[in-house]
């Protein structure tokens, strides 16, 4: 089909090669051959339905991508170029020839062709499957000086994380960037950006062309440094991502490159401005000017033996040994989940600087930071490696006990939790093809657990910025639309009210002006309207939206640092199994209880739950009016009667307060003298036991 008359059957093919997930090394270095060997053309593969009626022939994958690459169609190019893109990561061998191709393609008169082929090529790099040659680097560094600033930027995404194998390529490197902010002076912060990168990723290179140049960048005669000269300003940017050791107060790079950076700082910090704000950027290049340089072999050998013996540590002890280096967060891959998770540019001095003052809310930063990089990952299938990075990125966070952060870590945790789930979620509705046979009974667990851990997000946080508030929304619309897919699914008409009430919740934030929208949230607003312009309900087939899941992406959070958690803490003492209170039936029972309420306010409608087996079920109000304290801290001594006492000897009673959802499009939570919403629970369960026979 790569070679039907049809443009659009061949863009089809091409996208449906992209979507295999299992295939032979042979045939797919087929793909690329220019002739089928012997042994190929002798080669059939059995068919779907029948060996005996239905075979395919292995020379019909030959030449199969190299026509989709000289298509005369530039959509089918691109279809192509997209394809090898998910094809590429199967095997070494088969992205080493794409490499070859693709190097070719980056001189495609369609701008869209050149844009793909850069998004493939920066896709290789993050499963490191890029391995650059010198006669590739010469092809690709023209890249970086075409006329389209799209192009250059993808160019440069792509350069930041190519490892290179020896110095001259590095070299290259450097000078085909400094040429790119030569002729484009509005590129700057970007190449910047990119000189930064590619320094930190090269250490031992960094080091050896920075000494080398030394000379070159020292001021003139007049004391001058001379900002025009791209060049020496780019090598003073580069000299900031050098290795340093904040314990021994050491440098690999002449310290006084730091104070002439200084000088650059307004420049620098705009390059830097995902990593730091300028203040402590700052302190950091003052901080590492009094250090003392050591020769390269020698500052290396020392951080070697430094590494040895604490392979094993703990992150926490890991990070307070801090002879590190400056470093960018970089994108994530399969093979830097490891690295990520141990936060490697956590390590660096300046982040030090930031940690020292607020190391709670930067490293929540650093870890959601993590989980966004993360994502990516899940749609190629990695579920596993995705559910494991999560849960001990939540291990990490679990380890912060900061009460004055409190806020900021639960939320973080209750994201990584939501985007636990939500994976899992994804992978079976989404990408699994056998779609109606699977045990719906987890399934509806993890909806359930999605679900509850959205509302605690909701509810019982204080603070929530509108964009904060933004990033819920969409995990709930993602939740609602999975919901309405379980075919298992009783409550879909108030699942589907409640994706009407979000939606419209999010076009009042979005109209307020202040935070865009995304392509997912108008991707379900244009599936919304055309099923409501046809004769069929969305219940008919709610499969309809999971198509707008594919443009689901996490949104980019950033602690602000004033997030407070409502909690409550819940007492009950001198009450055991083996010391029950006595009861005498027919009559209700007191309980005396000592509540502390955190950063809950007095407008805000609690309730005393009193479960009995499940069954007997019976609220309280607690009017926070009529009980003195402020919302910061509230302690208080209530007594609570239960009425429904059960016919039996013994009982226990579960008790627990809880926090009414006051939202339109919440469910009502059916019960009797109780609340009509739906309910987060602010403590834990405590259970009181009761006898008849106590005297």
């Amino acid at each position: 089909m790569v070679r039907d008359m049809s443009v659009k059957v061949r863009v089809e093919a091409f996208n449906a090669l992209g979507k295999i997930e299992t295939v032979s090394e042979y045939i797919l270095l087929q793909t690329l051959s220019k002739k089928a060997s012997s042994i190929t053309k002798e080669m059939n593969f059995p068919g779907q339905y029948s060996e005996t009626l239905f075979r395919i022939p292995a020379e019909g994958a030959v030449l199969a991508f190299l026509h989709g690459l000289e298509d005369e169609f530039d959509v089918v190019r691109v279809s192509a170029c997209r394809a090898l893109q998910s094809l590429a990561i199967h095997s070494a061998g088969f992205s080493n020839m794409v490499v070859n191709l693709l190097m070719g393609i980056l001189n495609d008169d369609s701008m869209a062709v050149k844009l793909q082929a850069l998004d493939t090529l920066h896709h290789m790099t993050l499963f490191r499957l890029l391995k650059v040659q010198q006669p590739h680097l010469h092809m690709f560094l023209g890249i970086l000086l075409d006329c389209h600033s799209l192009i250059r930027c993808r160019a440069r995404k792509v350069l930041k994380l190519t490892e290179l194998p020896s110095l001259g390529m590095f070299k290259m490197c450097v000078d085909g960037l400094i040429r790119d902010l030569e002729l484009y002076p509005q590129d700057e912060a970007e190449v910047f950006s990119a000189l930064f990168m590619i320094g930190q990723n090269h250490r031992e290179f960094l080091v050896r062309l920075i000494n080398e140049a030394s000379q070159m960048i020292e001021p003139s005669s007049g004391g001058k440094l001379g900002y025009d000269n791209v060049r020496k300003v780019s090598y003073l940017v580069l000299a900031t991502s050098a290795p340093v050791s904040m314990k021994q107060q050491t440098c690999s790079v002449p310290p006084r490159m730091f104070s002439y950076a200084v000088t650059l700082l307004g420049r620098i910090s705009r390059s830097f401005a995902d990593i730091v704000d300028q203040r402590t950027l700052l302190a950091y290049l003052s901080c590492c000017s009094r250090f003392t340089f050591v020769s390269a072999s020698e500052f290396f050998k020392m951080e070697e033996h430094r590494l040895l013996p604490h392979q094993n540590n703990k992150m926490e002890e890991h990070l307070e040994e801090g002879d590190v280096q400056l470093t960018q967060r970089r994108e994530i891959s399969e093979y830097d989940i490891w690295r990520k998770l141990l936060l490697k540019e956590a390590e660096s001095s300046l982040l030090d600087f930031q940690v020292e003052h607020n190391k709670e809310r930067n490293c929540v930063n650093i870890i959601l930071q993590v989980v966004i990089d993360i994502w990516p990952s899940l749609k190629l299938g990695l579920i596993n490696e995705v559910t494991c990075t999560l849960r001990s990125l939540k291990a990490e966070l679990g380890t912060r006990s900061n009460h004055n952060h409190r806020g900021e870590l639960v939320f973080a945790l209750q994201y990584i939790d939501a985007l636990e789930q939500l994976g899992y979620l994804w992978h079976h509705l989404v990408f699994s093809k056998e779609f109606y046979f699977h045990e719906w009974g987890k399934l509806e667990c993890s909806l359930k657990k999605l679900d509850r851990c959205l509302r605690d997000m909701r509810y019982k946080l204080v603070g929530l910025t509108k964009e904060d508030n933004f990033l819920i929304l969409e995990l709930i619309i993602a939740n609602s639309i999975l919901t309405l897919c379980n075919i298992e699914a009783c409550a879909n008409k108030t699942t589907l009210k409640k994706l009407h009430s979000v939606m419209s919740c999010i076009e009042h934030i979005c109209g307020e002006g202040s935070t865009e929208s995304s392509n997912f949230v108008v991707e379900v607003q244009k599936t919304l309207s055309e099923i409501d312009t046809t004769s069929s309900s969305i219940l008919d087939n709610p499969y309809l939206l999971l198509k707008s899941l594919e443009h689901f992406t996490p949104r980019k959070v950033v602690s602000s640092g004033n997030l407070k958690h409502m909690e409550a803490e819940l007492h009950f003492q001198g009450n055991e199994f083996q010391n029950p209170l006595p009861f005498i039936f027919g009559l209700p029972v007191g309980l005396s209880l000592d509540i502390k309420f955190h950063n809950i306010s007095s407008e805000s409608r609690l309730w005393i739950k009193m479960s009995c087996e499940e069954k007997l079920t019976q609220f309280v109000f607690l009017d926070l009016h009529e009980i003195e304290g402020d919302d910061e801290v509230r302690k208080f001594t209530f007594v609570v009667p239960f009425y429904q006492i059960p016919k039996a000897n013994c009982f226990s009673l579960k008790i627990c307060i809880v926090l009414e959802c006051i939202s339109d499009g919440d469910q009502l939570f059916r019960s009797c003298g109780g609340p009509k919403h739906e309910v987060v629970h602010l403590c834990e369960d405590k259970e009181v036991y009761f006898s008849g026979q106590v005297r």
